[in-house]
């Protein structure tokens, strides 16, 4: 039976079983429940976009690229910003170490040159073909340059920014620091839509969302998604 809730000179009891509800617990509880919702919406956004852009064929033009890509960005801005008093923190970059950096740089594109060989051999078991990621561009006047940005720069700046400056920081405030990043993590991969993937993509962000606790800071993870796009860019382009 679910506790009902009495007030009585501004203090709280349970209805059925008489138990005092702290103003503290019940305070809490309103705040992470608001905090969950919004998360919800935020990836209830994401998502959306992200099946419309993969699943429809009108919107995989060019045009509808680019409208895709702000409308992630312009939603990963917004919830952090709307945070901004509570999640700022995690923009600081305290006790930066090129060495660190260097190290992240170094990880992710070794990761990604394992990764390339093994979704190159599934895709050809699987599917019998070769697969590439940036056909869209083809032809296209600076066709390198739209590559890494929309792939390597943009990704690396506002998924971090989105999930893991503003989604694991969301559940760290409402779960332990283990379920806030496989969570996080989980949620990550569902988003690109690919079954084939998540071998991979789920190992990614929780790396990612490892640093992030580990270091206090988005900027190691945000180098770090930034190398391992680059090299599955250049391994396109070369």
């Amino acid at each position: 039976m679910q506790c009902g809730v009495s007030n009585a000179a501004n203090v709280r009891f349970c209805s059925n079983c008489g138990y005092r509800q702290e103003h503290k617990a019940i305070d809490e509880t309103a705040h992470n429940w608001q905090l969950l919702k919004q998360a919800a919406l935020f990836y209830g956004i994401y998502i959306l976009v992200c099946a419309l852009s993969s699943f429809v064929d009108y919107f995989k033009t060019v045009g509808w690229f680019l409208v895709v890509e702000i409308i992630g960005a312009g939603t990963a801005v917004l919830f952090f910003a709307y945070n901004w008093n509570d999640y700022k923190k995690v923009l600081r970059w305290p006790s930066f170490s090129w060495q660190k950096l260097a190290a992240y740089g170094a990880i992710a594109m070794a990761s990604n040159l394992l990764i390339h060989y093994i979704a190159n051999w599934i895709n050809i078991v699987i599917f019998s073909r070769d697969y590439y990621y940036y056909s869209i561009f083809a032809g296209m006047p600076y066709a390198a340059y739209l590559i890494i940005f929309f792939t390597a720069i943009t990704p690396a700046l506002f998924e971090e920014l989105g999930f893991r400056g503003y989604l694991l920081q969301s559940l760290l405030n409402i779960a332990d620091t283990g379920q806030a990043i496989f969570i996080s993590a989980f949620l990550f991969a569902i988003i690109h839509l690919s079954f084939i993937s998540l071998f991979w993509l789920i190992p990614f962000a929780l790396f990612l969302g490892y640093v992030r606790v580990k270091e206090n800071t988005i900027w190691y993870g945000v180098f770090f998604h930034f190398c391992f796009n680059l090299t599955a860019c250049l391994f396109e382009l070369l």
